[in-house]
């Protein structure tokens, strides 16, 4: 095998693997789009008249408004998470302070007396990584040097996790908590994860409305279920079999005519909302908790140990910013950003 060839081959797998995700990226999006527009339109003309057919035209007419404000919160928040900017650009959000070296741990260095600290500090290469060997926990290893043949990997070196990094894609250094995203070709600030559901990456700027999306959406899959149930108990399973309960197998029945193609839609509608409940109180609980610790999914996973010094209120304002309790009436991404300091980090010890 030639190397032009072994070459080909590995451009190959890179594409595959990039079509993989901009695949599970599509289609995770259009379960999502799917599900809301079909629970909802679901619940506004069947389930909720059904659940209140004893009562006044007043209250059909409320539930249903409440149903539309959570599927508008659900979208609004949803198209914010996807388009709202969170990548790395040095002209508007900084560069590397004077003073500051790459690889030097700058959680360990007061901001105000930043450059006498550098001064004081500055560690070769060397014993950098003699450092981290003994700090597992608070290191990562950055491809800081390209591979000069198909067959090998990029050189890795090992950094503290809380220093700026030197991003060979981007051809920049970024600051601590800056990851690039191999999906979305940026470095992030603050990045969190790449949400499938979005398409787009979680980080510095719309972590808000993902945290935000979480909460209506728990809330809103409660409220689905609790009115879906009754309609569900008495119009779908009376007319279907057990095995009709197996969405595959429901949609295979009613395209040969033995079962509705309502009754199809209402079950794979009920399983995509059972996994929307699951998925939504899950990530919200873990939300909750890496905002109250000051973390991000990337730091718990790789058990990063670092401490945020701020009180809960000043931890929701880095977040939200001010007036944070607004954000889960409306997007105020553009009015109150974050407070944080998203190159220095300066609260946090590590």
């Amino acid at each position: 095998m030639t190397r032009a060839v072994r070459i080909m081959m590995n451009i190959l797998s890179l594409k595959k693997k990039f079509t993989d995700v901009l695949f599970l990226d599509r289609f995770s999006q259009s379960c999502f789009l799917f599900g809301l527009v079909g629970i909802a339109t679901f619940g506004i003309l069947f389930a909720i008249p059904y659940m209140y057919n004893d009562f006044s035209e007043k209250v059909v007419l409320f539930a249903r408004a409440f149903g539309v404000f959570l599927a508008f919160q659900m979208l609004i928040n949803w198209f914010c998470m996807k388009f709202v900017d969170n990548g790395y650009n040095p002209d508007r959000d900084g560069t590397m302070p004077d003073g500051i070296q790459m690889g030097q741990n700058i959680s360990r260095i007061p901001v105000a007396d930043s450059k006498q600290t550098s001064r004081n500090n500055r560690r070769s290469q060397s014993d950098l990584n003699t450092l981290n060997k003994r700090n597992v926990g608070s290191v990562m290893y950055v491809a800081s040097e390209l591979p000069k043949t198909a067959e090998e990997q990029p050189k890795r070196t090992t950094y503290p996790y809380f220093s700026w990094t030197p991003c060979l894609r981007c051809n920049r250094p970024r600051p601590p908590r800056c990851h690039h995203c191999p999906q979305c070709n940026v470095c992030v600030l603050k990045r969190d994860h790449h949400c499938h559901f979005a398409g787009a990456c979680i980080g510095y700027k719309n972590l808000r409305h993902f945290s935000v999306f979480l909460f209506w959406a728990s809330v809103a899959t409660v409220f689905s279920t609790l009115h879906a149930v009754p309609y569900y108990y008495y119009h779908v399973i009376q007319n279907t079999s057990f095995f009709d309960l197996i969405f595959p197998v429901a949609i295979a029945r009613s395209a040969l005519g033995y079962i509705s193609w309502k009754n199809a839609f209402f079950i794979v509608l009920s399983w995509i909302l059972v996994t929307f409940l699951y998925w939504a109180t899950s990530f919200l609980q873990i939300v909750v908790d890496l905002i109250r610790l000051g973390k991000t999914t990337f730091e718990r996973d790789h058990k990063m140990e670092l401490t945020d010094k701020r009180c809960l209120s000043d931890k929701l304002r880095s977040v939200y910013g001010n007036y944070w309790i607004l954000n889960f009436i409306i997007p105020l991404h553009f009015v109150f950003e974050p407070i944080d300091d998203p190159l220095n980090w300066p609260y946090i010890k590590a």
